[in-house]
């Protein structure tokens, strides 16, 4: 029989009074604070990443940059290091404390974005990026790490899904926010140091999506767990088998199969996602003419659009899919969702104006959000309590290094293609498209092998 990792049992020596209706409201009020701090905390990461990416053309520009080495900035300087950042900062998160570490994180990378606005040349651009991507390599594992630690169980399914959904609107609302933002640049120019007025608008932007990271930081050490969960954590930190590196090797051996097909899985689904989400502002720079501000309204639009029809299109899905395929759907509805963004690729080789090109966007948020508010849920499900972190954090490096690859291949593909008319709209489809395809085909494979891994972690829960 597989090995059981479930939480240690709350202490028998303590009697526990039923919770009066204050009690109650007030822990409620302290775990709907804390999740969305997590919520705002995301959305500001967002933001640094998006900003990067709205402003990758007249960046490109200043830098003498080519297609490749904008992909390099965007994977290995931002993408690879995060995954090699993600293990550590997951031991850590497991070992001194989440808080603490996410508020190091978040402050990290704001130092590191405000660094991008200072660099001076490819070389230092590409160690401050490398800076952003250390700094948001804990995002991932700390916060699903965390959500189970300061919410109720019976409310950890609903916060999930609010986050997930808060965040990704969030990352739209940022796009909008961010090119409203570089629009305004020159208008709040004069009133800046004198050492800012001579900046470039791309640099300016930067610093000013720097600024609130202390700010975050110190809201996220102001977060207090859920009474149960600390008291478990109390009691869990005298208990050396729930740390060990034998639970964590035990771990990995008896559920690899599981693991690697649902890491991989949303690698590659993330590698497809970024061929979108960094290289169509450039398509619409480049080919259309847009502004950085035009394209973050419209993007950012069609990112809330998108993400609020795909939330009503799983939920949908889940309720038609339940009673069939029962703890199995989760991994249907993921699967479906990466076919409907692989194919919301195909009409990029045929664009005939830039709102075609929003429309796309649109359409891969609705498929691709339909699954993907799933994914924190499923992340914790198949991972036990005491390694969660660490066990989320060596899957972020699946798919941080998958995901790394997009950008550069992009890059790499619309250089070779630079011949024809439609090089970069070429290369995004043939990235995304097989990559969301494999990823599907995986999710879809891995179904029986989830069930098995739920059930054996959680034999408690009703599944």
């Amino acid at each position: 029989m597989p090995p059981r990792f479930v939480s240690p049992p709350a202490s028998t020596s303590t009697v526990c009074l039923p919770p009066t209706s204050g009690t109650r409201m007030k822990v409620g009020v302290i775990a709907w604070y804390g999740l969305l701090v997590l919520i705002i905390a995301s959305v500001f990461g967002s933001m640094d990443r998006q900003i990067l990416v709205l402003l990758g053309e007249p960046m490109r520009r200043s830098m003498h940059m080519s297609d490749t080495g904008f992909g390099l900035l965007q994977g290995a300087g931002i993408t690879l290091f995060a995954g090699a950042a993600a293990v550590p900062l997951g031991w850590l998160a497991d070992r001194f404390g989440r808080r603490a570490v996410l508020a190091m994180c978040v402050l990290i990378w704001s130092m590191a974005t405000a660094a991008c606005g200072f660099a001076q040349d490819f070389t230092t651009l590409f160690a401050a990026a490398a800076g952003l991507g250390l700094g948001e390599a804990g995002l991932t594992p700390i916060v699903f790490g965390l959500i189970p630690d300061i919410m109720p169980e019976h409310r950890r399914a609903l916060a999930n899904s609010i986050y997930s959904l808060a965040g990704a609107l969030g990352g739209g609302l940022g796009m909008a926010a961010s090119g409203g933002l570089v629009h305004s640049m020159d208008a709040i120019r004069p009133l800046l140091p004198s050492t800012l007025q001579g900046f470039e608008v791309w640099r300016l932007a930067f610093l000013a999506v720097a600024m609130p990271g202390p700010v975050v930081a110190l809201l996220i050490l102001l977060i207090r767990m859920h009474p149960r969960r600390a008291s478990q954590q109390v009691l869990g930190a005298g208990r050396g088998a729930y740390q060990s590196q034998h639970d964590m090797s035990s771990y990995l051996r008896t559920h690899r199969n599981t693991l690697v097909s649902i890491f991989v899985g949303i690698g590659l689904a993330s590698l497809g996602l970024a061929a979108t989400g960094i290289w169509l502002p450039v398509i619409a720079a480049r080919r259309f003419g847009a502004t950085p501000a035009q394209i973050g309204a419209h993007i950012g639009a069609a990112f809330v659009i998108g993400i609020l029809a795909g939330a009503a299109v799983g939920a949908l899905s889940v309720r038609l899919l339940h009673s069939r395929l029962r703890e199995a759907t989760p991994m249907r509805v993921i699967s479906l969702g990466a076919i409907g963004a692989a194919l919301a690729f195909l009409p990029l080789l045929h664009l005939r104006s830039v709102n075609e090109l929003y429309l796309i966007c649109c359409l891969q948020c609705v498929s691709l959000t339909a699954g993907t508010v799933l994914v924190p849920t499923i992340m914790q499900d198949i991972t036990p309590v005491a390694l969660r972190s660490r066990a989320i954090a060596l899957g972020s490096v699946a798919i941080i290094g998958l995901s790394s690859l997009s950008p550069v291949l992009v890059g790499v593909l619309s250089d070779a293609f630079a011949s024809i008319s439609q090089a970069l709209p070429v290369a995004v489809t043939i990235v995304g498209t097989c990559s969301l395809l494999l990823a599907s085909a995986l999710f879809y494979g891995t179904e029986k092998s989830f069930v098995r891994t739920v059930k054996a972690l959680h034999p408690e829960a009703e599944l």
